[in-house]
């Protein structure tokens, strides 16, 4: 009976919502609004959550980045990390010591936008805004760098400072096109390298601008690079640990660095350490903020869509005043015109987030198709609570309504005109 009594009053609420398809469609927009916010978004993070835990797994989730600044912050540097000593390539060497440390390279760069970038040519072609590292022959372990073709350079190369080079995915197609890129030179500026090696695609490709560096870069030799570029002399240290060693690691590199740099017990570090699960958590935290100033903005939207169907079912109540009071003379109880209201809201709002939901989804691919850097992927558990949220709303938006038309008298409401 109770079933029979639900798919009636949804016929009807269907019927009801056909009859005024433009009048529903109103109702629903902010509900419409607020679902595809949501899925959006949720998909947004969900996509930036994978890209992200893919590139710490290529990173290496045992390696360790040891730099002078946090260059993980958004912020600008405080005057005392400015003030700090450079670190070196003897720390580096020092790292490479320790027992919990299965490769470290002191390793130095320059990035477009930076003071003399490199240029890389061959020919008449040039790389597009190029990254040029410098680093002994463990950066590749330590960075977990896989190779494509060809080799990477020697310690005999590294140290003497021999003009070979390894290059990015992307840097040898630019240079190069369908030619084979190793073992043909091209010049960094103006000094002819040869190519030894080209690495494979980043896992960190589109992940966001920057990110994929590795995809369009030349690694050379450590006394190749200072050749080059004399001046710099601010190293970044990459550490890889021994299996089941990382907090190991961090404590022996630590306990290294504020011994070499004379850091006195009472003061802290002079130098920053990022590892895997601080990378992870502020990753998380950039996530948390997204999500703290979209949903307010989703949820507000869909407040106003509660409100429009609220509205919207009270003037229904009022314009079939005559309706529930032929239901009630023929027998129908209040909790059955209360479930018919119910469905009818419910009915109206779940339609709305599914319109919603696949307009999420409509504008996840879009966004996939034209924004490689910032990749969506579709969480099923979003679109469930999307979806959740938006009968609920038509769960609380019509109970009042519902309510009013169980209690109407049935006897004024026959004579209703």
């Amino acid at each position: 009976m109770l079933l029979y009594s639900v798919r009636e009053s949804f016929g009807q609420a269907v019927a009801t919502i056909g009859a005024h398809k433009f009048r529903s469609l109103l109702t629903v927009l902010g509900v419409i609004i607020g679902t595809t916010s949501v899925i959006l978004v949720s998909s947004v993070i969900t996509g930036l959550e994978k890209s992200f835990a893919a590139m710490v797994e290529r990173f290496g989730t045992n390696t360790v980045f040891v730099s002078k600044f946090n260059f993980g912050s958004p912020r600008e540097p405080t005057f005392e990390e400015r003030q700090r000593k450079d670190l070196t390539y003897e720390d580096g060497l020092a790292i490479a010591e320790l027992p919990s440390v299965a490769a470290a390279t002191a390793c130095l760069g320059r990035w477009p936008g930076s003071p003399d970038a490199p240029i890389l040519k061959y020919r008449d072609r040039q790389a597009n805004n190029p990254v040029l590292r410098g680093g002994d022959p463990a950066f590749l372990e330590a960075r977990n760098m896989q190779m494509l073709t060809g080799r990477y350079y020697t310690e005999v190369e590294s140290r003497h400072g021999v003009a070979v080079a390894v290059i990015g995915y992307d840097t040898a197609e630019t240079l190069f096109g369908t030619t084979e890129a190793v073992g043909n030179e091209f010049t960094i500026n103006g000094q002819i390298f040869r190519v030894v090696g080209v690495l494979e695609k980043s896992a960190a490709r589109g992940m966001f601008p920057g990110a994929n560096w590795e995809d369009n870069c030349a690694i050379i030799p450590h006394a190749t690079y200072r050749r080059l570029y004399p001046r710099d002399k601010n190293y970044m240290i990459v550490a890889k640990a021994r299996d089941g060693q990382l907090d190991r690691m961090v404590d022996d590199i630590t306990r290294l660095l504020r011994k070499r740099r004379n850091v006195p017990f009472y003061k802290p570090d002079d130098f920053h350490l990022s590892t895997p699960t601080a990378e992870k958590e502020g990753f998380g935290k950039i996530t948390l903020v997204l999500a703290a100033i979209v949903v307010p903005i989703s949820g507000m939207a869909l407040l106003i869509g509660g409100i429009g169907v609220l509205n919207i079912m009270l003037v229904s109540v009022t314009e079939r005043t005559k309706e529930i009071g032929t239901r009630r003379a023929l027998g129908a109880r209040r909790r059955d015109i209360i479930m018919q209201f119910l469905i009818e809201a419910m009915s109206l709002t779940g339609l709305g987030g599914c319109i919603g939901i696949l307009a999420g989804l409509g504008l996840s691919q879009i966004i996939n198709l034209t924004i490689p850097d910032l990749p969506s992927s579709v969480s099923l558990l979003w679109v469930g609570i999307g979806f959740a949220v938006s009968v609920s709303i038509g769960l609380v938006a019509g109970l009042i309504p519902a309510i009013k038309a169980a209690y109407l008298d049935p006897v004024e409401a026959l004579r209703y005109e």
